[in-house]
């Protein structure tokens, strides 16, 4: 199947995205202790997304991708440098590039950089148009085995969510520790991020070259 994400492009896989941490997991991480209540996976979910807004893509698992996107000069994902063409990929940690197509001809001189950027030497020397239509299809995402700091993340912020609104001044459960200010009931749930958040989050988060 063919996912269209909230970020512009498709996935093709057969599953699409799942959480970036199950339910099991989560009862794991906290010892049980909130074991059967029924906001577990709704929680969890936005948890996730607000950790994939945050970075820009979909950050795991690794994924079959397909971006597609037309020659805009300064604009979108697609830029001209010379006779080359600039692509930044929606995505931070790109494992391979499988193909590269223009207008649907294969197109195989290219490099790809550590930031998620692919590089098309001598595209423009080809005749190409504003409506030149290039599509990548490439492999990305944070394998399973390196998603801990993740996983720990999404559950301290379930945690939150499931005890915060109880008045709970801090509590420890598993391997999760959370504490909650007296505001915090106002600054959101799950699907809000905190300062300490976005320090984890910083080494999985696109930065684009232009």
């Amino acid at each position: 199947m063919s996912l269209l994400t909230t970020w512009g492009y498709s996935i093709q896989d057969e599953t699409g995205l799942t959480d970036l941490l199950t339910v099991e997991e989560f009862n794991a991480l906290t010892a049980n202790k909130y074991a059967g209540d029924t906001r577990i996976p709704e929680t969890i979910k936005a948890a996730s997304m607000a950790v994939r807004n945050y970075c820009e893509w979909h950050v795991s698992p690794e994924l079959t991708c397909i971006c597609s996107e037309r020659i805009l000069s300064g604009d979108g994902r697609v830029k001209r440098a010379g006779a080359d063409i600039l692509i930044q990929l929606p995505a931070a940690i790109v494992s391979q590039v499988d193909s590269v197509t223009i207008d649907g001809t294969a197109f195989t001189d290219y490099v790809l950089s550590p930031n998620g950027m692919l590089r098309l030497f001598d595209a423009c020397l080809r005749p190409v148009t504003r409506r030149t239509e290039i599509t990548v299809n490439y492999s990305a995402g944070v394998k399973e085995e390196l998603t801990d700091a993740i996983k720990e993340l999404i559950a301290s912020r379930v945690t939150r969510a499931l005890a915060g609104t109880a008045g709970i001044a801090s509590e420890s459960a598993g391997g999760v520790s959370v504490s909650y200010s007296s505001g915090w009931s106002n600054g959101g749930g799950a699907g809000t991020l905190q300062s300490t958040d976005v320090e984890t989050l910083e080494p999985y988060k696109i930065r684009g070259v232009f």
